[in-house]
């Protein structure tokens, strides 16, 4: 009896083996077809044919360096994006997810005659090519992607062989919608993306109503004129997009055959809405949408023009909702009661419309609300009450609702909320002490409120701040701190937050805030002071800011530098100084942030640079000095710019100067996209090797005295 049960365990192991192998042949992107290229070799006529398509891509940044002819790489079932089946080494799936520019669709694709997977979505065809008729011969296929390839003309006809097509790609291509006459064949299609095609203000063809195994239907940005009738017939559907597809008219009674709907998004079009009635129909709304992923059920009538109208009542009947959207759909009055109903809903918006606080009065009911959007409305009244009996609300937007008083004490039951945006209306925030200890606010924006006291605010409001990470107190009317630093201001209680993004620009700050921030000890990634009243020499404020990486101090009264201003700021990438009072050379300093991407010293009274300042700036990307008092041989200043290797310079603005001489040593900068020499004294001849620089997209050499603007290159000149 031992003998036979080792007999039915070698049994079973080698069944599953089998099994396993068998499972290999599959199309997808399992793993089994990855391991499958240990133990397979590719056939010889497909290995040609994969290269031959290769030779019509441009693979500037060599992402298909595993293909190749070399002994190392016989075997295509090993290349990137390449998978063979384990059984019979042909190839199966042909993957290239990748952002190539393309030349040609090579007909040597045809030699893969088991392909069943094809996507070479992201391949730029720069609007070139057609869809090759070849590919309708790939009669195994089952998944096919042309999806944002730049493809033009028909699609061809032979794409009524591809009996077993399941999922049709052929999104965001310049595609002509012509001759769809072999779409009834693919009676397998369960996914049908036909986002961009241009309809022309025309219906859809009534035939796509035969491909009864949908269950996926986009025709977003499709220039349809109505909703055709026949959508009501697809039955199966479980996700169909409409959204912005210049759709007019009315919503057929047909949709209330589609009540396996799970996701309807009917979003900037011109409908309308007087028949919705069918809606109840589909009670089954449960899609996933990935953009939140812990949103299930959706419907989206934003942008819908109800014309004043009051709410729709049978929306409270859709008791599935998770997510229902309403904006800008120019609704007034009550809101029904029936919306109470929607205790599932997670995510509700109703921005944009014409609401006031009675309307609302059934908001109590919806407990899972974790999003709610309101902005826009209530215009003048005070914040309704019964928001704070939202407990779950994560996110909540108030915004440019000219709403006035104060912030009322029961949002202090919201602790769970992590976003909170009052800002632009006319609010006054005295203090915060309606905050729950402690707070688990992220991000908090006040902007456009008036927050004359922010540096009085006591330090127990202060301490329930800690998890902060953004704050906006944007034109806010704030005053320079108080002077000297008291124990009780911001700087002292956040020294350990993790407060990573201030925003105070445009305020009545004075240099003051220098003084006040240098005891700041902080994680802080951006700080814009910008807008404000700073004068004078900028001091050595940011001593503790080493993780700084953005810093904008335009647009103020500025006139010089503390030496030891960024000796700390080794990490900063964007540095905005522009709109001062500075004058002579760019201090040196900036020749030590070697991570620098952006540099503005724009309209200030700055006279050139010192030798090797931008020596060690090979991340430089955008330099910005136009309207200075920059004078000399341009030639010269090029001289001083960034001469790295990499050559990453892709900005140079240096209009309105009074620089001089000619165009020569332009070319080295090979990744200059804008160039701005605009109101200088330049001269001479304009060289024609900037025509070959191949990167510059638009140029600037008005108001000089040069010659030669008859070159190709010269139709992106601009004079203004």
């Amino acid at each position: 009896m031992k003998g036979d049960g080792r007999c039915l365990k070698l049994f079973l192991a080698l069944l599953i083996l089998f099994l396993q192998n068998i499972k290999g042949g599959e199309v997808g992107h399992s793993h089994s077809l990855r391991d499958a290229k240990v133990t397979v070799r590719c056939i010889e006529r497909e290995r040609q044919a994969l290269l031959a398509f290769k030779r019509g891509l441009v693979d500037h940044f060599n992402q298909l360096s595993t293909w190749g002819s070399e002994a190392e790489k016989q075997d295509c079932c090993r290349w990137e994006g390449v998978y063979c089946s384990n059984q019979t080494g042909h190839v199966i799936q042909l993957d290239l997810g990748y952002s190539f520019p393309g030349k040609m669709i090579s007909p040597k694709l045809i030699e893969l005659h088991q392909l069943q997977y094809l996507d070479l979505g992201m391949i730029d065809f720069n609007y070139e090519s057609q869809i090759p008729d070849f590919i309708g011969s790939l009669t195994n296929l089952r998944n096919l992607s042309l999806s944002y390839c730049n493809l033009v003309g028909q699609i061809p006809s032979s794409f009524g062989n591809l009996k077993q097509l399941q999922h049709l790609d052929l999104s965001y291509n310049q595609l002509q919608p012509e001759n769809l006459n072999w779409l009834p064949a693919l009676s397998s299609l369960t996914y049908l993306d036909l986002a961009s095609i241009d309809f022309n203000e025309s219906q859809i063809p009534d035939f796509i109503g035969s491909l009864t195994n949908l269950r996926n239907l986009s025709l977003s940005y499709c220039n349809l004129s109505q909703i055709p009738d026949f959508i009501g017939s697809l039955t199966n559907l479980r996700n169909l997009s409409l959204s912005s597809s210049n759709l007019v008219g009315q919503i057929p009674s047909s949709f209330g055959n589609l009540t396996q709907l799970q996701h309807l998004d009917l979003s900037y079009n011109q409908l309308q809405p007087e028949n919705l009635n069918w809606l109840p129909a589909p009670s089954s709304l449960t899609y996933l949408d990935l953009s939140r992923a812990n949103l299930r059920s959706v419907l989206d009538l934003s942008l819908i023009h109800f014309n004043g109208s009051q709410f729709p009542d049978f929306i409270g009947s859709l008791t599935n909702l998770r997510y229902l959207s309403l904006s800008s759909c120019n609704l007034v009055g009550q809101i029904p009661s029936s919306f109470g109903n929607l205790t599932q809903l997670q995510n509700l918006d109703l921005s944009d419309n014409q609401l006031q606080p009675e309307n609302l009065n059934w908001l109590p009911a919806l407990s899972s609300l974790t999003d709610l959007y309101l902005s826009r409305n209530f215009n003048g009244s005070q914040i309704p009450d019964f928001i704070g009996s939202l407990t779950n609300l994560r996110y909540l937007s108030l915004t440019s609702s000219n709403l006035v008083g104060q912030i009322p004490s029961s949002f202090g039951n919201l602790t769970q909320l992590q976003n909170l945006d009052l800002s632009y209306n006319q609010l006054q925030p005295e203090n915060l002490n309606w905050l729950p200890a402690p707070s688990s606010l992220t991000d908090l924006d006040l902007s456009g409120n008036n927050l004359s006291t922010v540096f009085d605010w006591p330090e127990a409001v202060l301490n329930k701040l800690r998890k902060l990470e953004e704050l906006r107190l944007v034109n806010c009317s704030l005053p320079p701190p108080p002077t000297p630093i008291l124990s009780t201001t911001l700087y002292k209680t956040n020294s350990s937050t993790s407060l990573a993004y201030v925003d105070l620009s445009n305020n009545h700050l004075t240099s003051s805030i220098f003084l006040w921030l240098s005891n700041y000890s902080t994680s802080l990634v951006t700080l814009d002071l910008s807008n404000n009243n700073l004068a004078g020499f900028i001091p050595d404020f940011t001593r503790n800011m080493s993780s700084l990486v953005g810093l904008d101090l335009s647009n103020n009264y500025l006139t010089g530098f503390n030496p030891d201003f960024t000796r700390n700021m080794s990490s900063l990438l964007h540095l905005d100084l522009s709109i001062n009072n500075l004058t002579g050379f760019i201090p040196d300093f900036i020749g030590n942030m070697s991570s620098l991407v952006h540099l503005s010293l724009s309209d200030n009274q700055i006279e050139g640079a010192n030798p090797n300042l931008f020596a060690r700036l090979c991340n430089l990307r955008t330099l910005w000095l136009q309207r200075n008092r920059l004078s000399g041989q341009l030639s010269k200043f090029v001289q001083l710019l960034p001469r790295c290797a990499q050559n990453s310079l892709e900005q140079l603005y240096l209009s309105e100067n009074v620089l001089a001489g000619s165009l020569n040593n332009l070319t080295r900068f090979s990744s200059l996209k804008f160039l701005n020499l605009n109101a200088n004294r330049l001269s001479g001849k304009i060289p024609e090797s900037i025509g070959q620089m191949s990167q510059l997209q638009e140029v600037n050499f008005g108001m000089n005295s040069l010659e030669g603007v008859t070159l190709q290159w010269s139709l992106n000149l601009t004079d203004d």
